[in-house]
């Protein structure tokens, strides 16, 4: 027999033993579902040394647990929802509950104090959405809140009261930040402007401390600091204002401080990792180098987010050496960029993967406990790997990359999950679904066991999944904690079955 022919037979044999099929990273659920369909809910990539027994695994995503330490250890700070948090002042946070201020102090010797400052009402400037939001400022003197176009102050000790700014000079707001010893803020209106009080006097203003952030023709929505610097941000774009110390007005633009991106939802405006983040005029999400800007989103991750860009909320939080960028979405999906792998999943607490992640806000106390607000209610909560979030039992399912047989049949005698089994915080059944129509519709799941607390070498697998020419498998769990290490099927790949 010749050598051509033998090896074609070898090509033409059928395929078969077990072998890892690909494995989701990303949410990536592109508009045309065969080109991709990944998505992650509620699990995440984390990526392992090279000699771990896979390059990376999905793991859960941290959730909501009830912080014991507020008031009366229910969780609760007032009715909610938390419109708004700043722990700028060390050993205090500040919070917007619904309608009303409160301080929490936290002195060295332990414990927390929460007072209840009185109402601040509720963000109406005039403008709409735009600038219906609440912004928090604290200075070593003082705190600010913002409930446009109002604001009031109050200082940092314990028993000091909240006051309503009635300086005839200041015109009112939408939005505050402290920088270098002075409180600035945003004016309202279709307005370019913004201003600053007197050094170290949130309640005291001069009628011409006022400038206009125009390098680009611009309306400012919000002001912040990020290190040490103010940024104007508005929707021609944002601009960088450094202590120049002046006598007219300290601040001046900085040399090259303009970015020519915008944001109509000045609260998806966040820090972290060192950088500024938001999403953009063009539905777009950036993050800062410097003064220019990078894109993070994805073609599909921009899909989700949708045309519907107006008044949108966002928060960051850490988390084991993670950063997390979450933006929560007009359509009510909650999109997280993973900063340390550049990766993107969603969050939802839900039994079954619709809705959004309940946080809201975020900040921590100086003792780095990290504190996260419910966007329906007065709860604060801790972040923690447990079997449930803010109390929900929720869905972590895993949509994998579509395997493709070509012209060919492909037939799976058997699927196995790699992953962690008989844990005291087992994820219970796990589910395995499939589509063969490009994940449009799936069949009806197979349940298969992930062993009970202490049998740790169960074997989580199902048998006898038929043909396809293409196939999508979907995995999920409820509850528990999960790390998934790989997915290894027995496939074969018969050139000559057709039908």
């Amino acid at each position: 027999m010749s050598d051509a022919l033998t090896a074609l037979r070898s090509a033409l044999a059928p395929k078969a033993g077990m072998r890892r099929i690909p494995f989701p990273l990303e949410s990536y659920e592109h508009p045309s579902l065969p080109l991709s369909a990944k998505r992650l809910i509620n699990l995440m990539a984390e990526q392992q040394p090279a000699d771990a027994r896979t390059a990376a695994a999905l793991v859960s995503t941290p959730t909501l647990q009830v912080w014991d330490a507020a008031a009366g250890g229910s969780g609760a700070i007032g009715t909610g929802p938390i419109l708004a948090m700043n722990d700028e002042m060390p050993g205090r946070i500040y919070i917007v509950s619904g309608s009303h201020f409160y301080r929490l102090s936290f002195p060295l010797a332990g414990g927390v104090t929460v007072e209840d400052l009185g109402s601040v009402g509720t963000a109406d400037s005039g403008t709409g959405t735009w600038n219906s939001f609440v912004t928090i400022a604290a200075g070593p003197t003082a705190a600010v809140v913002c409930v446009a176009p109002r604001a009031y102050t109050c200082g940092h000790d314990v028993g000091d009261p909240l006051n309503l700014i009635t300086d005839p000079d200041f015109p009112g707001a939408t939005s505050v930040a402290y920088c270098d010893g002075y409180f600035c803020f945003s004016a309202t209106g279709n307005t370019s402007m913004w201003f600053i009080s007197e050094l170290l006097d949130p309640s005291s203003f001069a009628a011409l401390d006022f400038v206009f952030s125009d390098a680009v023709p611009n309306v400012v929505r919000r002001v912040i600091n990020h290190r040490g610097q103010i940024w104007t941000l508005g929707e021609g774009g944002f601009e960088v204002w450094y202590d120049a110390g002046k006598a007219d007005f300290p601040f001046r633009r900085a040399s090259g401080g303009v970015i020519p991106i915008g944001t109509n939802s000045p609260m998806s405006v966040c820090k972290a990792d060192q950088s500024v983040w938001w999403l953009g005029m063009d539905g777009l999400v950036w993050r800062s180098e410097g003064y220019a800007p990078k894109r993070v989103s994805t073609y599909a991750i921009e899909a989700v987010i949708g045309p519907s860009i107006t008044g949108l909320h966002a928060l960051t939080h850490p988390y084991r050496g993670h950063w997390f960028y979450c933006l929560t979405t007009a359509g009510g999906r909650t999109l997280a960029y993973d900063v340390t792998t550049g990766t993107w999943h969603e969050r939802s607490t839900s039994t079954d993967g619709n809705g959004p992640w309940q946080a809201a806000t975020a900040a921590a106390d100086n003792n780095s406990i990290h504190l996260l607000g419910d966007r329906t209610t007065g709860m604060l909560y801790t972040l923690s790997m447990w079997n449930t979030d803010a109390g929900v039992t929720i869905m972590r399912q895993a949509t994998l990359p579509t395997i493709w047989a070509a012209t060919n049949r492909g037939f799976c005698a058997r699927l196995e999950i790699e992953m962690e089994s008989g844990g005291a915080q087992s994820p219970g059944p796990v589910t395995l679904e499939w589509s063969d129509d490009g994940a449009r519709t799936w069949k009806a799941p197979r349940t298969m066991s992930a062993g009970v607390p202490g049998d740790y070498t169960h074997r989580v697998y199902t048998t006898r999944l038929g043909s396809f020419r293409q196939r999508t498998f979907r995995i999920t769990t409820h509850g528990g904690v999960v790390r998934y290490y790989a997915v290894d099927a027995d496939l074969s790949v018969h050139p000559q079955a057709g039908g």
